[in-house]
């Protein structure tokens, strides 16, 4: 008999991650038919069409018409629609996060930075560059610059253990509502694979991103250098 309540489908779909997750599905692989799975956990066609639709959403599977549904292969997923810290992807994709601090300097802001954070010309920024890691391997190099007048004194909190996110959030008392992003290809520069630790012209995805607060004021504005080969960025997109 199949459990009731309206989130059994979440604890079906918990379980088809942990079988990704776990190697149980292996990347590349074919799902069990949908008569299989139901059979298999004992629940209706629509839970499990519910379970397999929301591992779509989160990047875990792909469907291929008339054929089934296969396993992606395993890269971090950064989702588009929500707002996510480095180290919040990491954790839930079962990752240990770390970063390398490279720099943290107090700046005038150049117009462009000045632009995306909407700032007067006497304000300056934070400018913090780090490399992000995954079970201490480079995922990205990060840029973050953040408005001064927000976050007084930042600089002395930022180490190689530091979420921004949780600086933002617990010692600021902010409250972070959206982000714009934008995402372009691009080839790796010398100085960037040194960092990144890849081949020359690797493919990397450059993600730009601004982060407002519920008032509408820009907190910070990123520049994201992703290792083309370890990523990918999903979204969900619903025909309005």
């Amino acid at each position: 008999m199949e459990k009731k309540g309206n989130f059994l489908y979440i604890q079906i779909f918990n379980q088809f991650k942990e079988n990704i997750e776990n190697g149980i599905w292996e990347e590349g692989s074919q799902l069990p038919t949908e008569y299989e799975l139901m059979k298999t956990y004992n629940v209706s066609r629509d839970t499990i069409r519910k379970s397999l639709h929301k591992l779509s959403q989160e990047g875990y599977v792909y469907r291929q018409a008339g054929k089934g549904t296969f396993v992606r292969n395993i890269k971090s997923r950064y989702k588009l629609t929500s707002l996510e810290s480095f180290t919040e992807q990491m954790k839930n994709r079962g990752l240990v996060p770390s970063s390398e601090l490279l720099s943290v300097t107090v700046e005038t802001p150049s117009k462009r930075i000045k632009k995306y954070l909407e700032l007067k010309d006497e304000e300056k920024i934070y400018k913090v560059e780090r490399i992000r890691k995954a079970d201490n391997e480079p995922m990205c190099y990060e840029i973050t610059y953040i408005t001064e007048k927000l976050c007084p004194d930042i600089d002395k909190f930022i180490d190689k253990e530091t979420s921004l996110y949780r600086l933002y959030e617990e010692f600021y008392k902010l409250k972070l509502d959206y982000g714009d992003i934008f995402l372009e290809a691009e080839n790796c520069t010398e100085n960037l694979c040194k960092y990144l630790n890849i081949p020359k012209d690797s493919p990397i995805l450059k993600m730009k991103c601004v982060v407002y607060l519920e008032n509408k004021t820009p907190l910070y504005f990123v520049e994201s250098f992703y290792i083309g080969e370890k990523y990918v960025f999903f979204a969900s997109m619903p025909r309005i």
